[in-house]
Formats: C-alpha cells, structure tokens, sequence
C-alpha cells in the first residue's frame, strides 16, 4: 500500500497522540514525546504531519513557526523500523518545511551525524554542533555553594551530590522561593522561583508583575522570538522548576525551566548568572539525570564544561534560507528540545 504524507487535522490529533508517541520512542529509543506532541499541538496544531499506511501511522514530524523572527523548528521526523530508508523522512521534513514556507519561516533543525548527508542534499547548510551534555549535580551545586548560596532558606550542601538531596525545606521547588548568592556567584542577585499558575500572567509569586513581563522579553531578546505561550506550557508542566535572576542593576539577566530529563530553555548573560541558575537546576530531583542541549553558537559551553557537564551526544545544527538566526544566541545554553529550539 502507497504511504501517505499528509497534516493531521486538529480534531484528529488528541486521538493520533499514541500512536504518534509510539512511533518517536521507537524511533528514538526515548521514554514518551506525549509532552512535546501536546506543546507543538498547543503552539502550532497545523504543523503536525505523519506518514500513514492505510490507516496505520508510520512516520512523523513537526514544526513550530516563529514568524516574527522569520524562521521556524522542525524536529521529531521518526519513521517505524520496517518503513526505513524508503525516503518517508525525507518526505515528511519536505511537507513540514513546506508549511513553515508558507508562515514565512524559513527551516532550523538538528540533525543526527547519520541524518546530515541527507539534510544537506536537501539543501540545508550545517552551522556547526549542537551538543547534548549530561550534567553532573555534584559540581554544578557545589560551584555556586562556593560563593554562599542558600536555596529558599535550605542550605545546599556542596558535597551532596544525590540529586533531589539538594535542596530541602521551603526550597523544593515552591513557587517563590529564591536563590539568594550574597556576595557571591551573581553579586546579590536573586534567583526566584517561577509560579506555573501565574506566569507568563500578570505577576509572579513574591515578584512584581514587571518580572513576567521581563522575563519573556528577555527570552525573546535571546532567542530572537515570541514564545510567551510556549514559555507558559512549559512552566505549567514543570511547577517549581523554573527561575530566573536580576543582575544587581535589575535588570533580568538569565532565566532557565527544568524539564524532567532536559534543562532548557536556558539562557544567561554571564557565566555567574549560569552557575547561579545551573546550582538551581541542578538541585532539583531528577529520575534519570538531567541533559543540557547546547545550541553552537552558545558561548557557555567552556563554563559548562568547568562545571562538570560532557558531551553525551553531537548533532549538526542545519537551516535552509536563513543563515544567522535573530537574536542574542550565543546567550543561550540550552534549547528547550533538539525539535522545538
């Protein structure tokens, strides 16, 4: 039977959500995409495509367009083992850049070594490795610790190294909780906790409704896009696992969201905002340790090494009609995934 490429429906995608799901993991060797399935179908419901087989779903991919900075994320093409290398990657990435084309977005993604000869007869151009670190809780705490950090009135232990040990009391990960550094790795700056029932709303917990605001333009600033929504849905799906930081001048200067297994989106103007923000997120509880997806631009990286984190994996970075993406990239140390950006 003929495979078909075609755009779910939007009615269609609550019930193609396993199937899709089922698919990628296979693909992927990866627990569950059901949660970036659902931000894609949030953000972008029409940028959804599969490959089906009469009606069995076989292959998948997604976009998400950020047409104010001109360009848009492909990510998540997957193919079920017995339909591979009959072209249908290829396909499904033609149709989802074909969509972005039309949103006026030009076409970003991260490409496996292995996948970047086709990428590149495709007509994208690799600008450089987007690397996959895994990240060492131990050293990366215990950095900040060095310069006095206490955790919403819990003392981080510099030796602690068990991951969820890290943080006690009032500083699990409550919505307005801080991370003050006196004197230390952010000059006085406060690293507080983001709500996920308030933010990107009208105000944080403990904060102004300034800091909302300032925090996704500075997002936005960075990444060279409005991703307000996208920023939200994360917050929300990741409850006291989100802060950011003021410089001493107050002025926003880095921010970061703790997934379950991925620390990103984060971006930091310095490397003192970094490890302050990194202590935090690496004090959290992780199941199966925490990976950073460093974008090549980023001029964190030797900060990152310093502080314990290694490459576990190397992607090339590949666009099509875009060559210098918009924004401050090399703030940025971590995409929120290799299929979103």
């Amino acid at each position: 039977m003929t495979v078909e490429i075609r755009t779910l429906r939007v009615d269609e995608i609550a019930d193609a959500t396993a199937a899709m799901d089922g698919v990628m993991r296979r693909a992927y060797n990866a627990p569950t995409f059901v949660a970036q399935i659902g931000w894609y179908s949030s953000v972008q419901p029409d940028c959804l495509v599969v490959a089906t087989d009469g009606e069995t779903i076989v292959g998948t991919g997604c976009g998400i367009a950020y047409p104010d900075a001109g360009f848009g994320w492909i990510g998540v093409i997957a193919t079920e083992p017995a339909y591979e290398r009959q072209g249908i990657g290829k396909r499904i990435t033609e149709h989802v850049a074909t969509i972005l084309d039309g949103l006026g977005c030009a076409s970003v993604l991260d490409a496996s070594l292995a996948g970047e000869p086709l990428y590149g007869r495709m007509g994208f151009v690799d600008h450089g490795p987007t690397r996959v670190m895994a990240v060492d809780p131990a050293v990366a705490v215990g950095s900040s610790v060095a310069g006095g950090s206490s955790v919403a009135g819990g003392n981080v232990g510099a030796g602690s190294g068990a991951v969820g040990g890290a943080v006690d009391g009032a500083g699990s990960g409550a919505a307005g909780g801080a991370v003050v550094v006196p004197g230390g790795a952010v000059d006085g700056a406060l690293v507080t906790v983001m709500s996920s029932t308030v933010f990107p709303a009208t105000e944080l917990s403990a904060t102004s409704a300034g800091d909302v605001a300032d925090v996704a333009a500075y997002d936005a600033s960075v990444f060279g896009a409005d991703r307000s929504e996208l920023l939200r849905l994360l917050v929300h799906d990741h409850p006291g696992r989100s802060a950011f930081v003021r410089s001493a001048s107050g002025a926003v200067a880095g921010f970061v969201i703790a997934q379950h297994a991925v620390i990103g989106p984060f971006a930091a103007d310095d490397s003192d905002a970094l490890r302050a923000l990194l202590a935090f997120a690496a004090g959290l509880p992780w199941d199966n340790g925490a990976r950073i997806c460093v974008p090549p631009e980023s001029v964190h990286l030797p900060t990152l090494v310093e502080l314990g984190c290694h490459t576990v994996r190397e992607l090339r970075n590949m666009r099509r009609g875009i060559d210098v993406l918009p924004g401050r990239s090399d703030r940025y140390a971590g995409r929120i995934s290799l299929g979103i950006g």
